[in-house]
């Protein structure tokens, strides 16, 4: 690697911490309380001083929600389309009564999530009703899935489809007498979405699911 693709490679790391850290609302302390990595050692990756090591740079992307990946990788177009074959996509089961499968790929800073969801009779979501910043867009494929948001319920069936503001506190249930499955597709804030992935990695290894 010359000099120059180095003095590259720095400055766009440098850019990225900044930018997300500027998007996070987060102030050098605060991500450095987040990362466990010096206010002084972030200060300086950020305006080019230093180079860090792999250690620092796995600590402060761990601190502002993002894989280790988007920081170092380029922004290529290659990394702008993820072509994810059906074979490659294995549904995870979060209970006996429930599958999750995971539509899309793993482009460069992705903010769109699709999961497609399949609820046995009698299974849902949980009690705890769910309220995120973002959207929300469910499209019922067969069966019958019921959503409670705010105040309102909505029973969906085959090509029926439910849009809202995720803020809104939301669940759902699958009261009918067959499975239902259904697509959820949304935009997910990046902590969410590093807990959703986490959650999935464990049941994966049949480690304890960790909590939304």
């Amino acid at each position: 690697m010359s000099d120059a693709d180095l003095e590259a490679d720095v400055r766009r790391i440098a850019e990225r911490i900044r930018r997300w850290r500027d998007e996070a609302g987060l102030t050098l302390q605060e991500l450095a309380h987040k990362s466990g990595v010096a206010t002084s050692t972030i200060q300086k990756i950020e305006t080019q001083q230093m180079i860090p090591t792999i250690a620092v740079l796995l600590k402060i992307a761990r601190g502002l929600d993002h894989p280790l990946a988007d920081l170092v990788g380029d922004d290529s177009d290659e990394h702008h389309v993820v072509c994810l074959r059906a074979e490659e996509r294995h549904p995870v089961g979060l209970s006996e009564r429930m599958h999750i499968e995971r539509l899309v790929g793993d482009v460069f800073e992705p903010r769109l999530e699709v999961w497609r969801i399949t609820h046995e009779p009698g299974s849902g979501s949980g009690r705890t009703r769910i309220r995120f910043e973002g959207e929300t867009l469910i499209v019922c494929e067969c069966g019958e899935i019921t959503f409670y948001v705010g105040e309102q319920e909505f029973a969906l069936r085959a090509g029926d489809t439910l849009h809202f503001k995720s803020k809104l506190p939301h669940r759902w249930q699958n009261e009918g007498a067959d499975a239902a499955v259904f697509l959820n597709i949304g935009t997910l804030p990046r902590v969410l979405r590093a807990r959703l992935h986490q959650r999935l990695r464990n049941c994966e290894t049949d480690a304890p699911p960790e909590p939304f």
